[in-house]
């Protein structure tokens, strides 16, 4: 009767589309080549679609949920059957720490393609041995010295910036999260600097340290960030100039720092070839999907201190996986994970507007009610405005539109860079009216395009591509020679370089992008488009980062009935890392 059930659900399944060819060919290597049940390759096709939906697998008896994220409905077996079915078959492992030969695993309850179970076992194993590695000895009195003068004179105990630097230097992993601008990279750099002078205090080595982010804007920032800050402490006198010019600003994409191989999942860093660093230091940790944080993890040397930074409430990343999410989630007080995160509360980005983090605050907590009440009342630092697309052309006219002009009057591509930083439109869609590629083309025509590469126009990368040394994310600028010929600029970490417009890798225009292309970036002022009818891509995670992109002022640009819904729809990520770092 359930093996009835199951191949019913799964014909419906795949005649409504809800499966896609891969998910069917999947079903069919585990009926016909690997003799399985209706109820395993049932099974096996929803773990492969939930993948596809960003989850690590699926919960066997919330099975239902993943289906009303496919927007169907179809009866499916009981769940004590269908449980049975799966421990029964030779297909499945009821362990992910296996020999790796059967495609699925069902453990705790959840369904997943082998590989993912193997990925969420080996972070958690590898991630619960760093946090039970002994703390490093540290001069105490010194260490309290140098906290209370970097840290605005706060104690090492009162201080969650000098607390996130005490864990730091004691231990062999910490998370420090936040939201923006609560000093996350400030603090970063202050570790790089304690960690030299503890070297210098010792007579050992500096440390080698590497610094990355998953895309190259990420990166970029990151280490302009930390420069910044270096430049402060050393004309405030609490660096040495010396220290601070022996701490590295060079970060590189994830990538690029593991070792991309052409045509290959693997990089040529792994647990057998470690990376050559006594400290890895990752940035926007949120956006780092399953596989590669697992790679990266593995990576890292057991003697080297991992420093993973990120604010859990962003968006997760495109690809499957929370890992942020999840790390929170297991760093409950008494767990082992406890002590090895800091969060940081105290904001300074947008500390000159208090209705622009007032308003992330209310949306992080799915307040819908208190969000519209901020924006209702908000002055000029934030705008909410609705209506049709010649009226939000209207609004755009007066809001954006000068800030990229300036950038075609710009004396030289490195200012019309720097005016890049200036504004920048984030929709919710790619595609339809209210969507990015409607409005850059609407830029474009206001800005008198005639050709592809007119001056002025602002690209993004959209494709890693390590032979020009381009990374998804990064963003460039089209400028016109003395002839006439166009050339695309680019800040890179090798500084400032042209690229004629036939060796761009994959591209597009950027005067407006998805919110998930912003991420990792920030803007004096930003748009939020949302279209006018809700949406499943709209969630308070989607609304947060967006919000969270702006400097100084922000413009909203969505319905009350959109924004509610928006507020209250919680990105939900279905995984058992958190459940493993728990349970280990």
């Amino acid at each position: 009767m359930s093996d009835a059930i199951a191949l019913r659900a799964l014909e419906r399944l795949e005649a409504s589309g809800a499966l896609r060819l891969v998910d069917a060919a999947f079903t069919r290597l585990l009926r016909d080549r690997l003799g399985a049940s209706a109820e395993v390759a049932l099974a096996g096709a929803l773990a492969m679609r939930a993948v596809a939906l960003g989850h690590s697998g699926f919960a066997l008896a919330q099975a239902s949920a993943l289906l009303a994220e496919l927007e169907t409905d179809v009866a499916l077996p009981a769940t004590e059957d269908w449980s049975h079915a799966l421990h029964e078959s030779d297909c499945v492992a009821a362990h992910a720490d296996g020999d790796g030969s059967t495609p699925l695993v069902f453990e705790q309850g959840r369904v997943a393609l082998q590989r993912y179970a193997r990925y969420e076992h080996d972070l958690a194993t590898r991630l619960l041995q760093r946090a039970a590695m002994p703390a490093s000895a540290v001069d105490a009195a010194w260490l309290s010295t140098r906290l209370h003068a970097l840290f605005d004179g706060a104690a090492s105990a009162a201080d969650a910036q000098a607390r996130a630097a005490d864990t730091a230097l004691r231990n062999a992993l910490t998370l420090i999260t936040g939201g923006p601008g609560t000093g996350k990279t400030t603090t970063v750099a202050r570790i790089l600097v304690l960690l030299h002078e503890t070297a210098l205090r010792d007579g050992s080595p500096p440390p080698r340290i590497a610094l990355a982010a998953p895309t190259g804007r990420a990166a970029a920032r990151m280490g302009e960030a930390i420069d910044a800050t270096l430049a402060r402490d050393v004309a405030a006198g609490h660096v040495d100039a010396h220290v601070a010019a022996a701490v590295t600003r060079d970060a590189q994409t994830l990538h690029r720092l593991l070792g991309w191989q052409a045509g290959r999942v693997t990089f040529r860093h792994d647990a057998t070839h470690p990376l050559p660093f006594d400290v890895v230091v990752v940035d926007e940790a949120s956006m780092v999907d399953l596989p590669l944080m697992s790679k990266l993890v593995a990576a890292v040397p057991s003697n080297a201190k991992l420093i993973l930074l990120g604010d859990p409430n962003q968006l997760p990343a495109v690809e499957a996986g929370d890992v942020l999410g999840a790390l929170c989630d297991a760093a409950a007080p008494g767990t082992a994970l406890a002590a090895r995160r800091v969060h940081l509360t105290r904001g300074y980005r947008q500390a000159g507007n208090a209705a622009l983090p007032a308003l992330a605050t209310a949306i992080q907590a799915g307040d819908g009610d208190a969000a519209v009440s901020i924006l209702t009342a908000a002055e000029e630092g934030l705008q909410w405005h609705e209506g049709s697309a010649p009226a939000l052309a209207q609004t755009l006219h007066a809001f954006a539109l000068p800030a990229y002009r300036r950038i075609t009057q710009a004396d030289d591509p490195v200012a019309a860079l720097r005016g890049a930083t200036a504004m920048r439109v984030l929709c919710a869609l790619r595609n339809g009216p209210f969507g990015a590629q409607a409005w850059n083309a609407w830029f474009a025509a206001q800005l008198d395009a005639r050709t592809a590469f007119f001056h002025g126009r602002l690209l993004m990368i959209t494709a890693n591509s390590y032979r020009h040394g381009l990374f998804n994310g990064d963003v460039g600028v089209t400028w016109l020679d003395a002839e006439g010929e166009p050339a695309v600029w680019f800040d890179t970490g090798n500084g400032l370089r042209a690229w004629s417009t036939s060796q761009l890798p994959a591209h597009d225009s950027a005067f407006a992008t998805t919110v998930h292309k912003s991420q990792g970036s920030e803007f004096d002022r930003v748009a939020v488009i949302l279209p006018d009818d809700d949406a499943r891509v709209l969630s308070r995670e989607l609304l947060y980062t967006a919000v969270t992109r702006a400097r100084h002022a922000a413009l909203l640009w969505s319905s009350r009935a959109v924004l509610l819904r928006a507020v209250a729809r919680h990105t939900r990520r279905e995984s058992g890392l958190a459940s493993r770092l728990c349970l280990q």
